[in-house]
């Protein structure tokens, strides 16, 4: 069992990092720091999750009161973990980490967790339909950063400029 090489703290994941979805090898991977999967839980407001680009991202559009209670999983994390996170994540660039508190169970109360979202986004994502829970599909396959071309990436997509 790997150790943590710093304070814990608690951090929500509701898209492909989740267990059994194409990039939670990210959190297994001892070489990113220290991850150890917590409980699940739901955001205790109701927010949009779409997927959007062309690579079928799944994005959790800073949206409180629009959209579904979404769930997702809460793992303790390292620094080491979270700096890992916030490069993969393009943190400042596309996402940004902030603190939301996240309902653990009926009766069990709330926690406050780290959170991956979008602050800044097209209003046509507003468009999309919303997920209450994601799932990689056949229907729309995510596409593993590694498999993106640099020719067009991610943040092409979400501009704010119309698209031809």
């Amino acid at each position: 069992m790997q150790k943590a090489t710093s304070a814990l703290s608690k951090l929500f994941v509701c898209g492909a990092l989740k267990y059994g979805q194409p990039s939670n090898s990210i959190l297994a991977s001892s070489g990113n720091g220290y991850a150890n999967f917590w409980c699940k839980a739901t955001t205790t407001q109701k927010m949009p999750l779409v997927i959007a680009t062309r690579y079928n991202i799944p994005f959790l559009l800073n949206k409180p009161g629009v959209g579904y209670y979404v769930t997702g999983e809460i793992y303790e994390v390292d620094n080491r973990m979270l700096n890992s996170l916030d490069t993969l994540e393009d943190c400042q660039d596309i996402y940004t980490r902030e603190i939301q508190d996240m309902n653990i169970g009926v009766g069990e109360g709330t926690v406050p967790c780290w959170v991956y979202m979008l602050q800044k986004y097209p209003e046509k994502l507003l468009s999309l339909p919303y997920l209450s829970s994601y799932e990689n599909s056949s229907t729309h396959p995510y596409i593993m950063r590694h498999r993106r071309t640099h020719k067009h990436p991610a943040q092409d997509d979400l501009s704010y400029e119309a698209q031809n």
